[in-house]
């Protein structure tokens, strides 16, 4: 408790700066994307909105743009690229920062368990992306009750924890990169990375229409336009994603208990 509480304060600025972003950034967008929507109903544009394929590469369709949480559900599959960054982000640097800060002596050195810093370390990601996502979904909701009437509430909930439970398998995706490749100079440039590789796959293949290259990325697990035909998240995907958040937690902790740390003489 005594590390998790010194990681919450460490990265306390971290976390409201992100939260803070994304929840006045859906709050100010949301209206200026309905806005412009009711004023393109009228032009040609608005009947080749849903039929080229950059709609199509991000899973959306004109039947479903065109419904109340369709311009919503848009907006925060790329919202999901910002979290997404944040959670990867978040969850190498709480790790490379003991090595990159030659703080790492100090700490495991300290009279704590591996075990306890480990749970210390990715609870602080866990609950500072947990804290990001509450705040989005609730910003989010104060938009669409201000500015869109007949919401089906439980649909726009499905829709807008799909950004808190993609930032949480980032997360622990990112754990387990920090722990591997510790001595990382620059995580901001592997995340980008990552992240605009995975994306990508996700586009090709809603461009392409293939499941199973779908299930190379995240990105692909929470379709507003599925959540919103099926009516819950899909099951296979659900089970693709349980599978890889507890794989990539417990071989984050099992490599390190047993990593080896170089200490300076």
């Amino acid at each position: 408790m005594t590390i998790f509480k010194f990681e919450m304060k460490r990265h306390l600025k971290y976390i409201l700066g992100w939260t803070i972003a994304l929840a006045v950034c859906i709050f100010l967008m949301t209206p200026v994307y309905y806005s412009f929507m009711e004023a393109a109903e009228s032009t040609p544009l608005y009947d080749t909105l849903g039929k080229n394929d950059f709609f199509k590469s991000v899973g959306i369709s004109m039947g479903y743009l065109t419904t109340p949480l369709g311009i919503y559900s848009f907006l925060t599959s790329f919202f999901m690229l910002a979290s997404g960054i944040y959670g990867l982000h978040f969850g190498i640097t709480i790790h490379t920062k003991e090595f990159s800060g030659k703080t790492s002596e100090y700490l495991y050195t300290k009279p704590h368990t591996r075990k306890e810093i480990f749970l210390a370390k990715a609870g602080t990601v866990f609950a500072g992306v947990l804290i990001t996502g509450i705040a989005y979904a609730a910003a989010s909701a104060m938009t669409l009750f201000l500015f869109c009437s007949k919401i089906p509430w439980g649909e726009f909930f499905l829709i807008s924890l799909s950004l808190l439970w993609l930032t949480l398998l980032m997360a622990a995706m990112g754990l387990l990169l920090g722990i591997i490749f510790s001595n990382n100079r620059n995580p901001l440039l592997t995340v980008g990375l990552i992240v605009f590789v995975e994306y990508c796959i996700t586009s090709f293949s809603n461009v392409i229409v293939s499941r199973a290259i779908s299930y190379l990325s995240p990105f692909s697990f929470f379709s507003g336009a599925r959540i919103a035909q099926n009516g819950f998240y899909e099951t296979d995907y659900m089970i693709c994603y349980l599978v890889l958040f507890v794989l990539f937690v417990l071989i984050s902790y099992q490599h390190f208990i047993k990593k080896d740390f170089r200490f300076r003489a």
